[in-house]
């Protein structure tokens, strides 16, 4: 065992060497893609929102690489990237919606189309959503749910799993594993399909800014990660990922998809830059932007209180408002109810501002 050992240290170390090299060629070239936006994209309203998307290939690298170096820490740079990843999500509706002319303008126009967005697979039994406040509303509230559980999620798996209870890979009740795999399913697919939804009823607008690609790379890193880890849980359930040597199983499962995400954001750094290219956003014979705008746009980037804070905070008040406008009608309507069974009176329900009483017939 101890040659095997030996044996396999070139062979790890040769695995770390090329993560190692996959998240430098994606940081520098997300990094540069940045700076290019930095500089010849005149759309500040947008400029924000790209850079934090971009910046996801970065942030899912140098985790997955601290992973590698610093197994015993994983849990750690694992928290950061689901939190960063729900963050994405969102960021990239707010891009399109800012692109449409941000949300007051947004919900008008909406309320003033003709079109109505029917549901589609596997919701198209819930009821269709009025167009204008109402559709606008639900899509955000469930971009927007992702990016509040998913911190909750990630800081549950840290604290589970520093009481021995988490249990990665383990399908099992008594774990939290099964449960967090679970909510962060529903939570995910729900927020996907609110935005491709979004899309959709949006699709004639947003055509100049092509957002079929730029929203395939958001979905493909989101999903595919997540889905790769359900995968080696699997594999580890039934046996096909096991020890090896001083690697645990659950180090070699880390070791494996901190791997493959270095190399995956490698080629997401290349299709950001198709998908995100500055010429999109630059004004032809236009002058770079100011030092003093560039600043301010990164500054802008990486304060995510107007994600965590303000958004949040209104959708809690969109809900508090919603549900208490439903009780009044279940009140009032309630109220109606009892005034016809009690009163020996008929109301004239044809004027609703003159509920005047009139004498029942003989």
């Amino acid at each position: 065992k101890l040659r095997l050992m030996g044996a396999l240290e070139p062979v790890f170390g040769l695995i770390t060497l090329t993560a190692g090299v996959a998240a430098v060629m994606a940081t520098f070239d997300s990094f540069k893609l940045i700076r290019d936006h930095l500089i010849y994209n005149r759309q500040e309203s947008l400029r924000k929102y790209i850079v934090r998307i971009v910046l996801m290939v970065p942030a899912y690298s140098i985790s997955a690489l601290g992973g590698i170096l610093y197994k015993e820490s994983n849990i750690y740079f694992d928290t950061v990237r689901e939190c960063y990843e729900a963050f994405v999500i969102y960021s990239f509706l707010k891009f399109l919606v800012q692109f449409l002319g941000g949300d007051e303008y947004l919900r008008e126009k909406l309320e003033s189309s003709t079109k109505v967005q029917h549901h589609v697979f596997p919701f198209c039994q819930l009821r269709t959503w009025q167009m204008g406040r109402e559709f606008f509303d639900n899509v955000r509230l469930g971009t927007l749910q992702y990016v509040v559980i998913k911190p909750i999620l990630a800081w549950i798996c840290f604290v589970l799993y520093q009481n021995g209870l988490y249990g990665a890979g383990e399908f099992r009740f008594d774990r939290g594993y099964l449960w967090v795999t679970l909510i962060t399913n529903i939570s995910q697919i729900w927020a996907m399909y609110c935005l491709a939804l979004f899309y959709m009823a949006c699709k004639d607008d947003l055509a100049p800014i092509r957002p079929v690609g730029k929203f395939m790379v958001v979905k493909a890193v989101v999903f595919f990660t997540w889905w790769q880890s359900v995968v080696l849980a699997l594999l580890v359930k039934y046996h096909w990922i096991n020890r090896n040597g001083r690697y645990s199983v659950e180090d070699v499962v880390n070791g494996t998809q901190n791997f493959l995400i270095c190399l995956e954001m490698l080629a997401a750094s290349m299709f950001h830059r198709y998908t995100f290219p500055v010429k999109d956003f630059r004004q032809l014979f236009s002058d770079r932007n100011s030092t003093d705008s560039s600043v301010k746009t990164i500054f802008d980037a990486v304060n995510v209180t107007d994600v965590f804070v303000r958004d949040v905070w209104e959708a809690g008040s969109i809900l508090h408002t919603n549900r208490k406008s439903n009780a009044e009608v279940k009140i009032d309507t309630s109220q109606r109810m009892a005034d016809i069974e009690m009163s020996p009176l008929i109301y004239r329900w044809d004027e609703p501002s003159r509920h005047a009483p009139q004498p029942r017939p003989g």
